[in-house]
């Protein structure tokens, strides 16, 4: 016979150098099978938006033979409870035979005991709390899911990266509410939801472009949800979250791009309620951000500078904020235009164009400039200073709503020799400016940066200029370098929640969403798919397609440029397909070879 101890530890190491503060808690014996209690957090200094009161019920598949606890270096032995703050626990006590398992359950819940209790009882009960039974479950509702897109190709480590690419765009975020809807608010207030989920996890940054397009095709329900919460916010506490991370304000990223899945989620038809998306949303572009009473931050800060000045000025804020403002601008713009507020449209699209004030005219970069209109005299095009995690050359690409704009302006001999000398000095780096420090200031001879959010549309520019090869190109270059197969090399950069996830699936199915698909009709962008064959099956409760087929014939390695392009049997003229042709079921056929045909879409 042997000791054994099974350990509940509720002060432990946090991602960053900073842990967390347990700032009251107790575990309490119900019986020799079941714990309870608490714990009362705050985290660390970046993010004390997030305090949380932690409710748990932890059940156990043997009676234990003793409780032991500790708090803050005080061990107490035979316990029925132990309270406390910063470092405490328990642990249970077992005598146990070589290969005995004992099971663990444990039921969590941000508003009670008893709603902890009922989370587990709810979903477990019918499990008869068995641990294979919960594995089965949860491979088949994985399978389920990743199922929604079957792929047929030769090539073995391609299917590896995409389907754990497409589990990693759906592993990084988190439902909130309890099993009968109840949860807590960002001023810790309990709400009841009527209907829906709510979801929580950092940053919407950029999101527009790979991760809000592959839910919005193969998991509209998850989209309808995340509105849900984003109007439940807005509701209870006065504004949606750009970093609903525990439901809260973090701040977390730049601009409010919650609004873009918000409003692509009317536009797509996956929500019908417009006028109530419009009043939230519309709050972010004309109301300045603040620091939310309940902790964190909200809005847009300084968007009244902004709007004042056209731009941000170096003295206030950085540049890059200027480009992040103007989209969301452009988002709300194509909302009002949808519900037919054509003065509120009109206004705002005309303000999405406040993206040119910030390049300079000759330099034709994104340049800092101070509130009376000079600029950066000691402009440096490779410094990400007046930029977040980037700099001007990579930032001088994002205007995600308005790139035949930037092409008319760049004009388009230089648009093409800029972007593809960028990819040409970037591909000995496999893409991946992972030794240039985003955050010092310092200059670093870095292009294309696809381990960060604001270069992931540089391939699909080529879209926009005439050289829809090229997109094709380097799209299929980043899938095969930046990508790796295992461990070791996933990605070469932050994968934030999904977001890079989520770029290799798209790109793979040979679809991006420039725009965000956010427009009165949107639309995804065509580049080469990685694959000869896939399968996209709808969601029959949002879309009244069954299957979208997309048929690469020809396709290899080698064969990675579009010969010939049909939607449905007609022959495409541009690069890019309406989503209503996606959701409506169909099947895309493209003609592959090995050199590029530039008469492909004329």
């Amino acid at each position: 016979r042997k000791e054994s101890r099974i350990l509940i530890d509720l002060l432990f190491p946090t991602e960053w150098d900073y842990s967390f503060n347990v700032k009251d808690a107790c575990i309490t014996k119900v019986s020799n099978t079941e714990l309870e209690g608490y714990a009362n957090c705050q985290s660390g200094p970046w993010s004390n938006w997030n305090n949380y009161k932690l409710h748990f019920v932890i059940r156990f598949s043997k009676p234990f033979s003793q409780l032991n606890g500790w708090n803050e270096g005080v061990e107490k032995d035979d316990i029925r409870s132990i309270a406390g703050k910063n470092d405490i626990g328990a642990y249970a006590i077992y005598s146990t035979t070589e290969g005995e398992s004992i099971t663990v359950s444990t039921g969590l819940s941000l508003v009670s005991i008893e709603q902890a209790r009922l989370n587990m009882d709810t979903e477990l009960a019918p499990l008869q709390y068995d641990f294979d039974r919960v594995v089965a479950q949860t491979r088949n509702k994985w399978n389920e899911l990743l199922g929604r897109i079957e792929i047929e190709g030769t090539n073995e480590v391609d299917k590896t990266k995409f389907y754990t690419n497409l589990y990693r765009a759906y592993a990084g975020k988190q439902t909130w509410n309890d099993v009968n809807g109840q949860y807590r608010d960002a001023c810790e207030n309990i709400q009841q939801l009527d209907h829906g989920n709510m979801y929580g996890g950092d940053a919407f940054w950029n999101s527009f472009w790979n991760l809000n397009g592959l839910w919005s095709i193969i998991s509209p329900r998850i989209v309808d949800d995340w509105v849900t919460t984003q109007l439940e916010m807005f509701k209870h506490t006065g504004w949606t979250s750009k970093g609903p991370a525990g439901l809260e304000y973090s701040g977390i990223m730049e601009g409010s791009h919650e609004t873009a899945l918000m409003v692509a989620a009317y536009q797509k038809g996956i929500r019908k309620d417009g006028e109530a998306i419009y009043e939230a949303v519309l709050k972010n572009v004309t109301e300045t951000g603040i620091g939310h009473p309940c902790g964190g931050s909200c809005g847009n800060p300084l968007l009244d500078i902004y709007i004042k000045q056209g731009y941000m000025p170096m003295e206030k804020g950085v540049v890059s904020k200027t480009l992040d403002y103007a989209y969301d601008d452009w988002c709300v713009s194509q909302l009002a235009l949808a519900l037919g507020k054509k003065k509120e449209g009109k206004a705002l699209l005309a303000r999405s164009m406040n993206y040119k004030n910030v390049f300079h005219p000759e330099k034709k970069f994104v340049m800092r400039r101070d509130s009376l209109g000079n600029w950066d005299p000691d402009f440096d095009v490779f410094s990400n200073k007046g930029f977040i995690e980037g700099n001007s050359w990579q930032y001088s690409w994002y205007v995600p709503h308005d790139i035949p704009g930037l092409v008319d302006f760049l004009g388009k001999d230089l648009f093409n020799s800029r972007l593809e000398e960028g990819f040409i000095k970037s591909e000995k780096h496999k893409f991946a400016a992972h030794v240039f420090d985003r955050t010092t200031g310092q200059s670093a001879e870095f292009y294309i940066n696809q381990g960060n959010e604001v270069n992931m549309c540089t391939p699909f520019l080529f879209n926009y200029s005439g050289k829809p090869w090229l997109a094709q190109k380097w799209s299929r270059a980043i899938l095969d370098s930046f990508y790796g197969s295992t461990p070791y090399h996933g990605w070469e950069g932050d994968e934030d929640e999904g977001q890079m996830g989520g770029w290799y699936v798209m790109s793979a199915l040979g679809l991006f969403e420039m725009n965000g698909g956010v427009s009165l009709k949107p639309e995804l962008e065509l580049t080469s798919p990685l694959f000869n064959k896939i399968t996209i099956r709808l969601d029959p409760g949002y879309y009244k397609g069954k299957t979208f087929t997309i048929k690469a014939r020809n396709n290899s390695k080698e064969n990675i440029y579009i010969q010939k392009a049909y939607l449905n049997g007609k022959e495409l003229k541009q690069p890019r397909i309406p989503f209503v042709a996606i959701v409506s079921g169909g099947t895309l056929l493209l003609e592959m070879g090995d050199k590029p045909k530039f008469d492909c879409f004329n």
